[in-house]
């Protein structure tokens, strides 16, 4: 290899983790996705990546389109502990028709909850993957808790989060508005920005709980405030699209591409380099310069280089120390 493909190699490789480390200050941007499917592993990673990358990035907000189905219990309660665990807020929109059964409980968990005004919600009714309907109590009062527990986390209606799971009850946007199940209704998402403009999410103190709600400036007195977002020019911010290669990090196709032998470690640190070295790297999909690309591509094309010498170099000195046959 010669001095000026390792200069090259190192100042790709220095350049683009420099600017990995400037992404840590705050940035006035909002990180969007949209979800047009039933909630899986993938849509799960996919909102993980999101928010993990909106935490480092220290973005203004996250905000989810979302027009699904349903999904798996699993990756619903996965989704909301994202949600409960994000220091920035993430906003939930349902449009452009429904978010019903699992969309419904990731609705409840968001720290705000917003609706087209024809979009529906509802159906939450656990059901089997032969899809009938699961009437056992230890399901249904297990899921009712998980619903009503993240209404009153967020100041919302309680009563109608209960009955969404143990009567299935279905609400239109307008309808949502009105008993309070979500915090605005708008018809697209700059008409949601532009309302949210008016508002402040809180945390606050309610004897030895901690809850959240969305209130004016003028109705800030009423509370006993811990934390504050600010949204008055939250309309003006970038809106970003997280455009993220999702199946890259889809760990259970892992299973299928690598023997296991080889997955069992991966299993093991990455719980570990994730928010070191896959969150920053992850960011770059935002909004990636020209330069950055080309710096990542000459860093992979040198360690790929490395390596391929490396192969060379030990099967160079197997021929040397094996014997041959003639």
């Amino acid at each position: 290899m010669s001095l000026m493909t390792l200069v090259w190699i190192t100042l790709s490789v220095s350049f683009f983790f420099l600017y990995v480390l400037s992404l840590r200050g705050p940035t006035e941007e909002i990180l969007h996705i949209s979800i047009r499917e039933e909630i899986s592993d993938k849509a799960e990673n996919y909102v993980r990546n999101v928010v993990s990358v909106a935490n480092y990035r220290r973005s203004l907000l996250v905000v989810i389109s979302l027009d699904t189905p349903g999904g798996y219990v699993s990756n619903v309660e996965k989704i909301m502990s994202i949600f409960d665990e994000s220091e920035v807020p993430v906003v939930i929109f349902v449009e452009p028709s429904r978010a019903i059964s699992g969309g419904t409980y990731m609705l409840m968990a968001a720290h705000i909850a917003a609706m087209k005004p024809s979009s529906l919600i509802g159906s939450c009714q656990p059901v089997g993957a032969d899809g009938v309907p699961i009437t056992e109590s230890k399901w249904v009062n297990y899921l009712t808790e998980l619903m009503r527990s993240h209404a009153w986390l967020h100041s919302r209606n309680e009563t109608a989060a209960q009955l969404f799971v143990k009567e299935n009850l279905n609400l239109n946007g307008e309808q949502a508005f009105r008993f309070k199940v979500i915090d605005l209704i708008a018809d697209d998402l700059p008409g949601m920005l532009s309302k949210l403009t008016d508002y402040t999410l809180i945390k606050y103190k309610e004897g030895g709980a901690v809850r959240f709600i969305l209130v004016t400036k003028e109705e800030m007195g009423e509370y006993q405030v811990i934390q504050s977002w600010d949204f008055e020019n939250i309309s003006k911010a970038t809106m970003q699209e997280f455009n993220s290669i999702i199946e890259f990090l889809y760990l259970p196709s892992l299973f299928f591409e690598f023997p296991i032998v080889l997955i069992f470690p991966i299993v093991l640190i990455l719980p570990y380099i994730y928010p070191v070295l896959i969150v920053p790297i992850l960011s770059l999909t935002v909004s990636p310069p020209p330069e950055i690309l080309i710096a990542l591509f000459s860093g992979v094309n040198g360690a790929i280089g490395v390596c391929c010498i490396f192969l060379l170099l030990s099967k160079k000195a197997r021929g040397i120390l094996e014997p041959s046959v003639h």
